[in-house]
């Protein structure tokens, strides 16, 4: 095609900025690609809002669904965000009237792209969503096209802006997850209603599971994640793991393990080494293992609206170069419907904070319970305090160890008379 109609639904940051985008370099692009993006319509909750761009310059409809209908329109971008509701509806009406799709929505195609893919598999129709993971970092594209024919064995990264910003903002001010929390929200990285998602890690599992179909071939099942969030990790142990060579961030990982597949978003510590520890702020990264590339590293800003536009722009000029659309890289009809593995078995280094009484013979009675259980230590930092009142930490790092044999050995360690708080256990990424 060398002019895509389009109806945009959604005019928050995201479709604002693309509106924008489209307005100051449609003569880019057709001077660059020979293609003329044309908005057909337009689609918000409000019509007053102040926004980036004058909507009176556009068709508006007061429901979106309308705009599926219209047949000059030859695709529908859905920036609405609903999980399910109208956002569903707008992109099932649009395949159904033969309209492609391209969305950023990650929860619904997390809960329920498996439905809608299959859909516009039967229709011959694209439905992409390169801006639902990492906002700019071409990650999708990356692992349907650039190494397609590459076996990943394992995938994980960062892919929550907002959790990357906090804990970064923790280590590098010496402040605490509330208080950073605080300003996370002044300065607009999460609101209220968005801050449950970001925080707990659902935001990154939903876009685990999506990155988990592309490279496994596995069916789209929000359910098969662990997820555990960021609001327990306190400001002593970023600086304890900064003592010991490491950064705490939020790591979402999949990986097949005796053909089950484990997916998991969990706060780790990253040896600084790592170069995913240096990746502060908002931005996110990805590293892909494949069996021909070791490490595929790719680093960005994965939020905010000209990144977000990017990925949404990328998508819609695939659309008009192309007549056929591999919306996965597998066919629905090849998915598998893995088994989830145990976290149970999961085989893993940790890192170990236990608030005890200041007396002698604390420490041989904890790392006897390890020698019991076949578990190996490695490091030991015992800190001792003047006021002997108060409860000291003593922090662990173990070698590999089974995790279910982690926890009963956790269970007898804090039932001992001398710990006096529930114990600090983070897994350490990648040894």
């Amino acid at each position: 095609m060398t002019k895509l109609n389009i109806g945009i639904a959604g005019l928050g940051n995201v479709g604002s900025s693309l509106i924008k985008s489209i307005e100051e370099n449609n003569n880019y692009f057709d001077q660059k690609t020979s293609l003329k993006i044309n908005i057909v319509g337009i689609s918000a909750k409000s019509k007053s809002k102040k926004r980036l761009i004058d909507i009176k310059n556009y068709n508006w409809f007061d429901d979106p669904r309308d705009m599926a209908k219209l047949e000059n329109c030859d695709v529908i971008v859905e920036l609405i965000g609903q999980e399910k509701g109208v956002s569903y509806e707008i992109i099932d009406l649009a395949l159904k009237h033969k309209k492609h799709v391209v969305t950023g929505n990650k929860a619904l195609i997390a809960n329920y792209g498996k439905e809608l893919l299959k859909l516009a598999e039967a229709n011959s129709l694209a439905l992409f969503f390169e801006a639902s993971v990492a906002g700019g970092i071409p990650i999708i594209r990356t692992i349907k096209n650039d190494i397609t024919l590459n076996k990943i064995n394992k995938i994980s990264g960062i892919l929550n802006g907002t959790t990357n910003y906090i804990l970064t903002k923790m280590e590098e001010d010496n402040l605490s997850f509330d208080k950073v929390l605080k300003i996370a929200q002044e300065k607009g990285f999460t609101s209220e209603s968005e801050a449950k998602l970001d925080i707990q890690g659902y935001d990154a599992a939903h876009k685990l599971t999506i990155l988990s179909t592309l490279c496994f071939g596995s069916n789209l099942n929000f359910n098969q994640n662990y997820i555990d969030g960021i609001s327990n990790i306190k400001i002593e142990d970023i600086n304890f793991a900064k003592k010991l060579g490491y950064k705490i961030k939020l790591i979402s990982e999949s990986s097949i393990i005796k053909n089950k597949i484990l997916n998991i978003t969990s706060p780790k510590l990253v040896n600084i080494n790592n170069p995913i520890s240096n990746v502060g702020g908002a931005l996110n990264a990805i590293n892909i293992e494949t069996d021909h590339l070791e490490n595929l590293f790719l680093e960005g800003e994965g939020a905010g609206g000209k990144p977000t536009a990017s990925s949404v722009l990328s998508d819609l000029y695939n659309i008009s170069q192309n007549y056929k659309f591999d919306n996965l890289g597998f066919k629905s009809s090849r998915l598998k419907n893995y088994d989830k593995y145990d976290s149970q078995n999961i085989i893993n280094c940790y890192y170990l904070r236990i608030m005890t009484d200041d007396k002698p013979g604390v420490l041989s009675s904890i790392t006897n319970h390890f020698t019991e259980m076949g578990m190996s230590v490695e490091k030991i930092l015992q800190l001792p305090d003047n006021n002997k009142s108060l409860p000291i930490p003593i922090i662990i790092t173990t070698h590999k160890i089974k995790k279910e044999i982690l926890n009963n050995v956790i269970s007898k360690i804090e039932k001992l008379s001398f710990v006096k708080e529930k114990i600090i256990v983070l897994p350490i990424h990648d040894k």
